[in-house]
């Protein structure tokens, strides 16, 4: 019984092997391919006439030009290890092996080794009744093939951290995640990441679990290799961090750890090209104090305990301070004159506070406000501001907008309070109106008149598209010149650039929900609606193959579309709240058009 799992795990383990050899072979054959088709194209020269040989003489020049113009090959090293680091997905890093010979090589050479314990613990989660009897069996059973699994795990990191000491090949990052950890794998994650350490590694990714006080301490290795530039620790205890000697660090993370003042100071200290750092979730601290010129971004997220917070970096462009159910940390951003990108989500946050931050921030670009539920009265006052969102601040009554340079603006909310707002220099908007009701409060219902009004100052000449999704129906609107929005509780709105292409557009909305209704608002001369239908229509019938390598989960919204019919709506037996609702508007616009949409499940896919 234990071998047959083991052969499954040995082909899918050595699938990299498998994808290499079919590619060589492709290579082969092609370059086959070609050998064979100049040589037949040259039997054919010689039988064919004085001007079709000259045409086919210059056409086999320009192929053999081309072949040895093959620039993206000429890239620099570097250039193409940038390229497959941005790559996120590993089969497209794979398949640029087939570009060229130089490209396979590179790709063969450029090491990014991801274990992750919990894609070897992947099952389908299935819910049954049974008995007592009956479930404790298959649970011994269940948690014996899970013993299984995670010994499969542990001996593939094994073998493979083995081959790259018999290759000797650098390795470029490294990235672990455990889903459990004990005393047990101390020795052997230490082995693992001591491997990892003497390979030139650049990128180092833990993830560690703990439990019942039980952590794996980051051995001393990892405070030496001074070829890091970027530590992402996850769960892991530090120690002392005595002697380090990280001196290329560049980025790092440091994710649900308990860390003193003094461990941070140290890193900083030792560590002068950090530009990157970002604490979430952390215990321990309770001041926190970052001075360095190389600081770029800073986020700080749920430390529980912290009180204090000062960031003394000239050069900082963007601040991320997340907060929950502690008390209002003080924060102090006054030397950070750069700032560009400002992200607040503090429920605690008063009008004062949040005034106070924005006055040092001469050159911002960026703010986001989410959760700041104390938020009641506030003033955005930044002529450089280009990005502007508030999320789910319930409390927030008036908000008093002076920002001429605004492209983008998100709002999440239960009511208008913008109203003295001017957006006619928007290219992009989002409003979701949220039904909530703040305790002790009587004005919290949503005006749909200071809505319209609101809509009216956009500027129609910019052709911009108003899109309007309910939970079931959208309505898409060709310009903001004639404006449906219907009257119910929640509902969103968002206002997109005229350059979007439909293609986009749908993709957008349809991708991962299926609308049972779209109702497209136009002008009476315009063939938009017909090309919404033409778009959804086309490719019913028809055996798709736009993504033939996706999952289910992956797919576009084509393979779910089974039809889309234009619903009259005068002759319609079709009864709804919503359609009624069309109805009884349809003569406040120009031209409504309503398609019906009927969708495949994705269980059936």
């Amino acid at each position: 019984m234990t071998k047959q799992p083991s052969t499954r795990s040995e082909k899918k383990f050595f699938v990299k092997d498998e994808l290499a050899d079919l590619i060589q072979s492709t290579s082969q054959a092609l370059n086959h391919h070609r050998k064979r088709k100049r040589k037949d194209s040259n039997l054919i020269v010689d039988s064919a006439s004085p001007k079709t040989k000259q045409n086919r003489t210059e056409l086999k020049a320009m192929d053999q030009s081309s072949d040895s113009t093959d620039l993206i090959s000429q890239f620099p090293e570097h250039i193409i290890h940038h390229i497959l680091s941005l790559l996120r997905c590993k089969k497209d890093a794979a398949r640029t092996s087939i570009l060229s010979k130089r490209w396979r090589d590179i790709w063969a050479s450029y090491l990014t080794l991801d274990f992750d314990q919990r894609k070897f613990q992947k099952q389908k989660k299935q819910l049954y009744f049974y008995s007592k009897r009956r479930y404790r069996r298959i649970k011994k059973r269940k948690d014996e093939e899970m013993k299984m699994k995670n010994e499969i795990f542990l001996n593939f990191v094994d073998e493979t951290l083995q081959s790259r000491i018999e290759e000797k090949s650098s390795i470029r990052k490294f990235m672990l995640h455990l889903t459990s950890y004990n005393l047990e794998l101390s020795d052997r994650v230490d082995q693992w990441i001591g491997i990892t350490t003497k390979s030139n590694i650049q990128e180092l990714d833990l993830h560690i679990p703990t439990k019942k006080n039980i952590s794996y301490c980051l051995p001393q290795t990892v405070f030496a290799a001074n070829t890091l530039t970027a530590l992402r620790i996850s769960g892991c205890n530090l120690g002392a961090c005595a002697y380090i000697n990280m001196s290329n660090l560049q980025k790092l993370y440091i994710k649900k750890v308990h860390i003193d003042e003094e461990s941070i100071q140290n890193l900083i200290l030792a560590c002068p090209l950090i530009d990157d750092m970002r604490l979430i979730y952390c215990s321990g601290l309770k001041t926190l104090l970052l001075s360095s010129n190389r600081l770029n971004r800073v986020d700080i997220h749920c430390c529980h305990g912290l009180k204090k917070v000062e960031v003394k970096s000239p050069s900082l462009q963007s601040f991320w301070y997340q907060r929950k159910r502690s008390r209002c940390s003080k924060i102090n951003l006054a030397m950070c004159k750069s700032l560009k990108s400002l992200t607040l989500e503090d429920s605690k946050m008063t009008d004062d506070l949040f005034q106070n931050h924005l006055s040092n921030f001469p050159v911002l670009e960026q703010l986001i406000l989410s959760k700041c539920n104390a938020l009641r009265c506030i003033t955005i006052s930044c002529h450089q501001l280009k990005t502007l969102a508030l999320r789910g601040c319930r409390g927030l009554r008036e908000a008093d907008i002076d920002t001429p340079n605004l492209l983008s603006f998100e709002y999440k909310g239960p009511k208008v309070p913008f109203s003295s707002f001017d957006p006619s220099g928007l290219r992009e908007a989002k409003l979701h109106i949220e039904p909530y009701r703040l305790p002790n409060d009587v004005d919290s219902g949503f005006s749909f008149d200071k809505l319209q009004t609101f809509l009216r100052k956009f500027d129609c000449s910019k052709g911009l598209k108003l899109i309007v999704r309910t939970k079931e129906d959208i309505i898409l609107h060709e310009d903001l010149r004639n404006i449906l929005v219907p009257q119910v509780v929640d509902f969103k709105l968002e206002i997109i650039k005229s350059s979007t292409s439909l293609e986009d557009i749908l993709d957008n909305l349809l991708r991962t929900w299926h609308p049972y209704t779209l109702s497209i608002v136009s002008s009476t001369t315009s063939d938009f609606p017909e090309q919404v239908y033409k778009k959804m229509a086309d490719d019913r019938g028809v055996e798709l193959s736009c993504c033939k390598y996706n999952s289910v989960n992956n797919k576009c919204w084509k393979h779910f579309l089974v039809k889309a019919n234009i619903e009259n709506l005068g002759d319609t037996e079709i009864e709804s709240d919503w359609i009624t609702w069309l109805k009884s508007s349809a003569s406040m616009v120009n031209r409504l058009t309503c398609l019906r949409l009927t969708w495949k499940c994705r269980d059936n896919i």
